[in-house]
């Protein structure tokens, strides 16, 4: 398995709003990025982002060693974009609260995705819009996040729930199906979304982690795909 780089904003990791003795309050992907840093270097790297000023920076790493947590580097942009770390950093993945962000990142082609604060967190939910798959993948980190969540998946089945949104107009390729496989990710629900909407995906169902496909891509079969419907993952 390659190295995968992922890019974590601090809000997903804890409530910035709420210190407890001294401490951030743990945030929605706080059992996620436990399991991660435990992890070798080799698998995971993590890289933690912030648009927040340094001068918070004592807070952050008190709260990091007192949960024990640890990332590669730490950056604060003190309210610059942090696009640019992305790309210097060759981040495959980045997670974040921030849909404006999430847009840039995805319009320079990294795989990104929004941590919903509003979700449950039992079992952990991530949901994949079905137009990240077209006549192939449409993003490098999709190669390596898929494969690293089926891994995740074999530590522990009912920590996480992977999912599709789709709708019944589109269904699923039979090559999206055998990805997964080839992955040893295993899908365990597909959701079908008449409007394809990632909005209403998250006001319907408990959703942790949304990656959006491009709303541009006609909800449509592929030309000369084999398509499958309510298929055994």
């Amino acid at each position: 398995m390659e190295t995968l780089n992922i890019g974590i904003d601090l809000e997903v990791i804890f409530h910035t709003e709420e210190v407890n003795e001294s401490l951030y309050v743990k945030g929605v992907l706080f059992s996620l990025i436990e399991q991660m840093t435990k992890l070798n270097s080799d698998v995971v790297e993590l890289i933690l982002f912030s648009t927040a000023d340094p001068s918070i920076s004592s807070l952050v790493f008190e709260s990091l060693s007192s949960y024990g947590l640890s990332f590669s580097q730490v950056i604060f942009t003190g309210g610059g974009t942090i696009l640019p770390y992305l790309k210097a950093l060759e981040v495959d993945v980045y997670l974040s609260v921030h849909q404006d962000t999430i847009r840039e990142a995805r319009s320079s082609g990294i795989l990104s995705a929004y941590v919903s604060v509003k979700a449950s967190t039992s079992p952990l939910t991530i949901v994949f819009d079905h137009r990240l798959f077209l006549d192939e993948i449409t993003y490098n980190g999709l190669g390596k996040w898929v494969p690293f969540l089926g891994y995740l998946q074999q530590q522990d089945k009912q920590f996480l729930s992977v999912e599709l949104m789709t709708t019944r107009l589109y269904s699923v390729d039979r090559w999206i199906k055998e990805f997964f496989q080839s992955a040893q990710c295993k899908v365990n629900a597909i959701c079908f979304i008449a409007s394809g909407r990632g909005d209403d995906l998250l006001e319907l169902y408990d959703v942790n982690l949304y990656f959006e496909g491009n709303n541009d891509e006609p909800l449509s079969p592929l030309p000369h795909s084999e398509c499958l419907l309510n298929i055994e993952f």
